[in-house]
């Protein structure tokens, strides 16, 4: 969709059902897919349902909003399955060039990995629209600047992906995602590339915009970066999982020790309420002997020892 001449929103490309940058489309009331007919001077859809029971509506709203409605028979009314833009990573470009976007997150822009804010200062604002630039050379641009070449690019990959504007659809006889990344690391423009089972390979060149993270459904995207930027990222996943060990380690050792303490203290409080109930008993028994056989001047001149001489005098006699 287009607002005042300016790309205002994008369903993501076409891979011969769904549009894969449209997550309801997976929970919609589709079992076939949709198709498209080019009639020349543009398109226009043909819902492809096999159950003609079921009624569809699209609406472009006057507030611009993409709507896809269903008739619900039993509470006979329109039912929404999918509506957009709905976030404000809907809204095209939101990150800029090589940013992305997550509605989940906060802020919901960030670099792609590799990448670091063209402008901190508008960025540290909540201003994306510069975008992000890269970090480290990939190694055709360091070959054509003549610095040191180093080791082959890679490609770090993210999932679950609205994928970028201006696909290149590449198709190859018997192609596979291995195909689609040996031809990308071939092309010294290829920055990108992802590959959807079914449809086959997509590619990107020069920048990339409108990138946004799903919870669901998207595509796998695959982003061509410099072999040191990959290590990197590496040895950063690898402080984080050993940083999490230490924590996890640390709480489970803390809850073991109170657990214990609380254990110990039970136990210990058990023991000497058995004893003062223990010594009781025994005074009230003595008592009542001597009450039967003591004149009242000696049971008045009596000493009786309370509860805790008692523990000593047992200690000391081993219990006699």
């Amino acid at each position: 969709m287009w607002y005042n001449g300016h790309p205002f929103w994008r369903s993501g490309p076409w891979v011969g059902q769904k549009f894969i940058g449209m997550p309801g489309m997976y929970t919609s009331v589709y079992l076939n897919g949709i198709t498209l007919q080019d009639e020349g001077d543009g398109t226009f859809t043909l819902s492809s349902i096999q159950d003609p029971a079921i009624r569809l509506t699209y609406i472009l709203t006057s507030r611009g909003k993409f709507t896809e409605q269903f008739w619900d028979y039993e509470k006979q009314g329109w039912e929404y399955t999918l509506e957009v833009p709905s976030t404000d990573c809907d809204f095209y470009g939101k990150c800029g060039p090589f940013g992305r976007c997550d509605a989940q997150n906060s802020p919901i822009c960030s670099c792609l990995i590799g990448f670091a804010p063209k402008n901190q200062d508008e960025w540290n604002k909540g201003i994306w629209t510069s975008g992000c630039v890269r970090k480290t050379s990939l190694q055709c641009d360091r070959m054509r600047n003549g610095s040191e070449v180093g080791k082959e690019d890679g490609f770090m990959k993210l999932e679950t992906m609205k994928v970028p504007t201006f696909a290149e659809y590449w198709s190859y006889p018997s192609s596979s995602e291995q195909d689609c990344e040996d031809e990308c690391l071939k092309n010294c423009s290829c920055v990108a590339y992802s590959y959807y089972n079914g449809f086959g390979c997509m590619a990107w060149t020069g920048n990339l915009i409108d990138i946004q993270k799903f919870s669901e459904g998207g595509a796998d995207l695959n982003i061509r970066l410099a072999y040191t930027e990959l290590v990197a990222d590496k040895k950063r996943n690898m402080k984080v999982i050993i940083s999490l060990s230490v924590i996890g380690g640390a709480t489970a050792i803390f809850i073991c020790v109170f657990f214990s303490w609380k254990w110990m203290l039970t136990h210990r409080e058990r023991k000497l309420r058995s004893e003062e109930t223990l010594s009781f008993k025994t005074r009230e028994a003595q008592e009542t002997a001597f009450d039967g056989n003591l004149p009242e001047n000696v049971k008045e001149d009596m000493y009786v020892c309370p509860p805790h001489c008692l523990r000593y005098i047992w200690k000391a006699s081993f219990n006699f």
